[in-house]
């Protein structure tokens, strides 16, 4: 397995009761995703909604909560102590949140595919998802990840959400596109590494346009409906 050299001397940090976190601005945009994150996950298990599409995008905001309290405090603040390595599950975490809102948006077009095609798709994703891992695992390289999100959230669920819009004028797709914009924008912003400064870097300022982009799927599973036949009540939409 690869492993990087960093100088952390030349990283932005800073003491607390001794104990030295590194990137401290980084680490505080990385939770205030996990509290969106949080919210939405609380918010939609109060819907009450049982269909396996409503709990898959449920917990795709648990593992994306997770993802970025760890990656923000191991994968961030205490890296000194943790190495490349301790990214690794936060990366993992992350992966695992896009699979699943990957896998809701199959159950979301299914009942408008045939049979083989929504097989076709559930395999696909459990073939991806393995693959992704391994090649993380491997490279421990952050690129791996931002390709699995830009096929996961990008190529899958936005060319997915654009059909079922498309056949239904589901509502919900439409949070989905200003997501997707939204963290197109926060790629492109991470990419070009756009900068105010170290205490406000590329990682602070696509974490911001990120945590827009969170809120905006909990809007999008809000509304989601589901067009099978297995759910007579299928999205009641609960005001804010």
């Amino acid at each position: 397995m690869n492993d990087v050299a960093i100088d952390f001397s030349k990283v932005h940090q800073i003491q607390v009761f001794g104990i030295t976190i590194l990137e401290p601005s980084t680490v505080i945009s990385s939770l205030m995703m996990t509290v969106i994150c949080i919210y939405a996950f609380v918010q939609l298990g109060k819907l009450h909604r049982t269909h396996r599409m409503y709990r898959q995008l449920q917990y795709f905001f648990l593992f994306m909560g997770i993802a970025t309290a760890i990656g923000g405090v191991l994968g961030h603040g205490f890296l000194y102590m943790t190495g490349m390595r301790g990214k690794i599950p936060g990366w993992f975490a992350s992966m695992i949140a896009v699979a699943l809102m990957e896998r809701a948006a199959i159950w979301h077009v299914k009942p408008l595919l045939q049979r083989r095609g929504g097989l076709i798709l559930g395999w696909l994703n459990y073939v991806e998802l393995s693959i992704f891992f391994v090649l993380t695992f491997v490279t421990l390289n952050f690129l791996i990840v931002e390709i699995h999100a830009f096929y996961g959230l990008f190529l899958m669920l936005f060319m997915i959400e654009i059909y079922v819009y498309r056949q239904k004028k589901d509502p919900g797709s439409k949070d989905v596109f200003i997501a997707t914009f939204l963290g197109a924008a926060s790629a492109g912003l991470h990419a070009l590494k756009f900068s105010f400064g170290p205490w406000f870097n590329y990682n602070d300022i696509s974490h911001i346009t990120m945590g827009a982009s969170i809120w905006f799927y909990y809007q999008a599973a809000r509304h989601m409906i589901y067009y099978g036949e297995e759910v007579t009540k299928p999205a009641e939409v609960i005001e804010s």
